[in-house]
């Protein structure tokens, strides 16, 4: 039997790599199309309290320990679920239902980038708040930013501190005890943005 009398194998190439490259596509259209007024926001979130620096470093390194380990988790119960599903029922019929498996995830992945960009693209201007800064330290730049200072602040309404970065500005200038003004954003759904007001 010739290749083109068999083109599944060149069907089932097409059904892995097109939907992440769409989802790839669909990422790069919708950060087109990020009005400016968002490039200033920064997400205004709850600060974490520690008490030691082993409970710092733990914090700061759970969210790539959980990523891995959930990470971690799905590709064993795959790899071992799929060896004994294929020794089962064979490849040939489970190959439908893991494309099928595949397209879903990668339409829910669209779905999500969708939704926080919505989400974001509705947010609503709240009324200028005033801060008090509890404690600033520098971020230097990196490959995700150019860096700034990441303000610790007291919030009226809000129990816990709340942290936002200040891009490109410098510790020194918000010494501890200083007060910001903020003009913080509710996402349409979802979330809190802030910057900085003007003069602050």
């Amino acid at each position: 039997m010739s290749a083109s009398s068999n083109p599944a194998p060149w069907r089932t190439l097409a059904w892995v790599a097109l939907p992440p490259l769409a989802v790839l596509l669909l990422r790069a259209w919708l950060q087109a199309q990020a009005d400016a007024g968002a490039a200033s926001l920064q997400p205004l979130q709850a600060a974490t309290q520690v008490s030691s620096a082993s409970e710092a470093l733990w914090m700061a390194a759970r969210p790539f320990v959980l990523t891995l380990a959930v990470a971690g988790g799905l590709a064993a119960a795959l790899f071992w679920g799929g060896r004994a599903a294929c020794r089962r029922w064979g490849w040939a019929r489970l190959r439908p239902l893991a494309l099928a498996g595949w397209l879903l995830l990668c339409l829910a992945a669209a779905a999500a980038l969708a939704a926080s960009h919505l989400n974001r693209a509705g947010r609503q201007a709240q009324p200028v708040q005033t801060a008090q800064v509890l404690l600033v330290r520098n971020v230097p730049p990196s490959a995700r930013g150019p860096g700034g200072a990441e303000l610790y602040l007291s919030l009226a309404g809000h129990a816990q501190p709340m942290r936002l970065h200040a891009e490109g500005r410098h510790a020194a200038e918000f010494p501890p005890g200083a007060t910001v003004r903020l003009q913080p954003q509710a996402g349409r759904w979802w979330g809190r943005w802030a910057a900085l007001a003007d003069g602050a």
